[in-house]
């Protein structure tokens, strides 16, 4: 999953009818309706019930395969199941425990030594399912067969769920990480992974496609078609993965040094919009084959399109992807989708080793999935793609963890599982982002050639099996002919980052960069900055036209680092060379403004982009005035460098509302309307022929500053009849600039813009147009429009899950926050019951945007109990409690020098940049 896969959906919960269903049973739901009657047999016994398991089932019983037959029509909110899994019982046991979920048993058969009996069905704590058999089991072979039911859900985007597709119903799946128990009876924990034979009853006019190969396909007596696929490799049920409906399949190129067949998967009568991804899909597992050493690991590979899904998921042989970023049009395309899809698909075939050939063995060592892949994607794009800046592009991701690890309450990159909540919560720019910003630190200390072979031995070590941190350490440390687990593992273990504090001496024979270490923390933290890592760095000097280079470890709280190559004092020293290190830095005054001045031009642009993000957490900190860091957003507005353009626009942070006063807010449109506007003119809303990819990718940055953001009224003029114009065609308007175009037009649009857009959303069938729609509505701030928007989620004709982020949204902006945030007060149960389970947590981001004490006192108490109750809920409730903390220490002692800035903002010439 790539992050921040996975990025987030919503869902209505559609009521569940079994049409013809025999009389319900309990299901193993957390509290099932008291007035159900099981078909279950209960045997008496007079035993007593077996304990439930907590968090993790016992270690006495495992399976050793699945088959699965599943009767799915998409049309319909229920389905059918029979799981057959064969076990090996290591130790007596009075009952078998599995997950199960949302599920209805209808009857559970155990079979040893050829005699067969039904068992008593007892549900445990959480999820949780017992099977107890008349006597207590004893170690050997066993068959357990569960016939049963579930629902396509509505509601949510994990399990299974459905979706309606130009008239037509599809079921897709997502299990990562605990939604394979929605589906099947099963043995849901990533260590149990063996392998799995599916086989689907489907309606006419329907296709099954899951993980492996069609083996057969035959018409059903009643109707419909059956379809019967291969066996799997051994495989967590997290892995597992289908989708039923009316699919086309466009073929692509087969990939890899086996040939597989690859396939882009579509809704009926999109095959087409697959052209690019059936293009680029073999030749990037070409490029990550080379890197590994080893073929792709499995028989074929499919790519689904999955409506309403966030992100994508590397399912071996079966990656499926938000239908957005997967498909376009002919004609509809742009320079940003392509790229995005070719980053995100690099992310998801890097997962079919790190993750798939190679899973972890629990929870706690995601980061040897997500952070891999997440590393993996700029490293093999370097090579695959050199114009697109991955490197650039990774020191930028490097500079967003940073600012996320700087919160106390963030996670550890190997944090301890101690209950589903922290499974779910796992998934985060931490894992990804941090852990990968990493291992870009460790690769480049121990070298390209080195990290490699450490991978690979990895990979040869633990093929089709699980692995741990421990594992790969040791694999890392025999290539490195070094133990490397001090210094990646006090990055792995401990929350924050290091704040690295550099001084240049020249007292003596040779020059000296005295360092020391604490914990880098922003202003108003109850943070410790006592806290110390071993920290792999290199710092760039020199003198001129020459430069050099020396590196250490720095262990303890100071250290000195010779630099006995420098023939005399160097005029600038870059404490993090190339931006590769996993740090903060802080350089006395004189030397910090001559790398943002004089001597800027002996940076390479991945040091500029990292130096400018050490300049915003400088501010954080209360370190730099933040006056002085906005004084540099003039200079840089003409840079040419889109890269360390758009770093520099981190600074802007310094200037977001929440942090002016009223009177302010109007200085903060003049500012950004002065700085950029007139760029943003020059390229306008239509690109020309010929024009470079890096044009068309700052275009729309630039407009939105000054349109969005700035008010410029030429473009808010033009963007205004442009969004008119394409209401009518939706032609009118490049692709790449559809969304931007229209933010613009609605950020200070009026009712009557709002209302033809409403009436567009409400009768427009395609998916992707209305999404543009959708998003277009969540622009508008005038409070009366923006309830409006807000009465969508609960109109229970409207799917929650496209309709999500308007509330989000809302809550973002100082102009609508107070409605988004009285809207969630007033509706926050039926909110909670209309959401899927595990995004009632995000409910509380509608008041993270506060920055003053009786909001943040005002939310403690309204989310407090509510978030308890919510997955995930009381770690979301933290870090937005620590973030208005943050906030209102910041705006408190740097508000002043921010407000002096735009009262009087110095007018620095834009210079060109190199």
């Amino acid at each position: 999953m790539p992050r921040m896969s996975r990025r987030a959906s919503f869902a209505l919960l559609a009521a569940l009818t079994a049409c013809g269903a025999r009389q319900p049973v309990p299901t193993p739901e957390a509290n099932p309706p008291a007035s159900s009657s099981s078909a279950v047999e209960v045997v008496a016994t007079s035993r007593p019930a077996p304990a439930s398991p907590s968090l993790r089932l016992p270690a006495e019983v495992r399976p050793t395969g699945y088959g699965v037959e599943l009767t799915v029509d998409p049309a319909t909110p229920v389905f059918q199941g029979v799981v057959d899994m064969d076990l090996e019982v290591k130790e007596a046991t009075d009952a078998l425990w599995l997950h199960g979920r949302h599920l209805t048993v209808r009857e559970a058969t155990l079979t040893v030594d050829g005699a067969s009996e039904v068992l008593t069905l007892v549900k445990g704590k959480e999820d949780f399912l017992g099977f107890v058999p008349v006597r207590p089991l004893k170690p050997g072979a066993a068959h357990l067969r569960i016939v049963y039911e579930g629902e396509l859900s509505e509601r949510e985007t994990t399990g299974a769920f459905r979706a309606k597709d130009d008239g037509a119903w599809y079921a897709y799946t997502q299990f990562e990480p605990v939604g394979a128990r929605r589906v099947f009876p099963c043995f849901d924990e990533p260590s149990f992974k063996v392998p799995w034979q599916l086989t689907f009853h489907v309606p006419a006019g329907n296709v099954a496609v899951t993980n492996t190969p069609l083996v057969n396909e035959e018409p059903r007596a009643s109707g419909g078609t059956t379809f019967r696929f291969a066996r799997t490799q051994p495989l967590p049920s997290y892995l597992i993965a289908f989708g039923v409906g009316p699919f086309d399949f466009l073929e692509a190129q087969p990939s890899g040094e086996k040939a597989v067949r690859t396939r882009i998967v579509t809704p009926r009568g999109r095959a087409v919009e697959g052209t690019y991804a059936a293009k680029v899909t073999p030749e990037i597992l070409a490029h990550l084959e080379r890197y590994f050493g080893m073929p792709f690991p499995y028989e074929k590979l499919d790519v689904l399109a999955v409506p309403l899904f966030g992100g994508a998921m590397e399912h071996p042989g079966l990656v499926t992807f938000n239908a957005g970023s997967l498909l376009a049009k002919p004609g509809e395309d742009s320079v940003r989708r392509q790229r995005g899809f070719y980053n995100t698909q690099m992310h998801e075939l890097a997962h079919q080793w790190f993750g798939d050939l190679v899973t972890m063995a629990w929870w706690d060592d995601l980061w040897l999935n997500e952070s891999f892949a997440t590393w993996a994607t700029p490293r093999m794009v370097e090579s695959a793609q050199p114009t697109w800046d991955a490197p650039i592009e990774r020191v930028r991701g490097r500079s967003y963890a940073l600012s996320t690890d700087s919160l106390v309450t963030a996670r550890r990159i190997r944090q301890p599982i101690q209950k589903v909540d922290d499974i779910l919560g796992a998934f985060d720019g931490i894992t990804y982002g941090k852990g990968a910003a990493v291992l870009n630190m460790v690769e480049g200390w121990l070298g390209r050639d080195v990290f490699q072979r450490g991978v690979q031995r990895h990979m040869r070590a633990h093929a089709h099996g699980n692995a741990t941190a421990k594992d790969f350490l040791d694999a890392l440390s025999a290539e490195a002919g070094q133990d490397v687990s001090g210094v990646l593992g006090s990055f792995l273990d401990q929350g924050g980052a290091p704040l690295v504090t550099t001084r240049l001496d020249c007292s003596g024979k040779v020059p000296v960069v005295r360092l020391s270490q604490s914990r880098f923390l922003p202003l108003g933290s109850s943070g410790d900055a006592k806290q110390e890592w071993k920290v792999p760095l290199c710092v760039r000097y020199g003198s001129g036209k020459v430069s050099g280079r020396a590196c250490t470890v720095l262990q303890g709280e100071s250290a000195e680092l010779l630099l006995p190559e420098a023939k005399t004092c160097p005029t600038w020293v870059m404490p993090n060379a190339d931006g590769a290190g996993y740090y903060r830095t802080a350089l006395d005054t004189q030397m910090l403004g001559r790398l943002l001045s004089t001597e800027s031009r002996h940076l390479s642009r991945a040091e500029r982009v990292a130096l400018l993000g050490d300049v915003q957490a400088l501010v954080n900190a209360g370190a730099m005035p933040a006056a002085d860091a906005l004084g540099l957003l003039p200079g840089l507005a003409g840079e040419q460098d889109r890269q360390v353009f758009q770093a520099s626009l981190d600074l802007l942070g310094v200037l977001r509302p929440s942090l002016l006063s009223d009177a302010r807010q109007a200085d903060r449109q003049r500012f950004l309307r002065d700085t950029y506007g007139a760029r943003a003119r020059a390229l306008g809303f239509t690109p020309r022929a010929n024009e470079d990819e890096e044009t068309r990718l700052l275009r729309p940055v630039l407009l939105e500053l000054a349109g969005e953001q700035g008010a410029d009224p030429r473009l808010v003029a033009e963007a205004k009849q442009l969004a008119q114009q394409w209401l009518a065609d939706g032609k009118a308007i490049a692709p790449e600039l559809v969304r931007t175009t229209l933010g613009i037009a609605t950020a200070h649009g009026d009712a009557a813009l709002h209302g033809k857009l409403m009436t567009a959303m409400r009768s427009e069938k395609e998916r992707r147009k209305r999404e543009h729609l959708i998003s277009a509505l969540s622009g508008f701030r005038e409070p009366e429009l923006v309830g409006e928007n807000l009465k969508l989620l609960l109109d229970t004709s409207v799917d929650l899950r496209e309709v999500g982020s308007l509330l989000f949204s809302a809550g973002q902006d100082v102009r609508s926050r107070d409605v988004a945030y009285a809207f969630v007060k007033e509706n926050y149960d039926a909110l909670a019951a209309r959401l899927p389970e595990e995004r009632q947590g995000a409910l509380v981001w509608a008041a993270a945007s506060y920055c003053d004490p009786v909001h943040r006192q005002e939310a403690a108490a309204f989310f407090t109990e509510r978030m308890e109750r919510a997955p995930g809920g009381t770690r979301a409730l933290a870090q937005a409690l620590e973030r208005m903390d943050l906030c209102i220490a910041f705006k408190a002692a740097q508000g002043s020098s921010v407000e002096s800035f735009l009262a009087s903002p110095k007018k620095v010439p834009a210079r060109p940049g190199r």
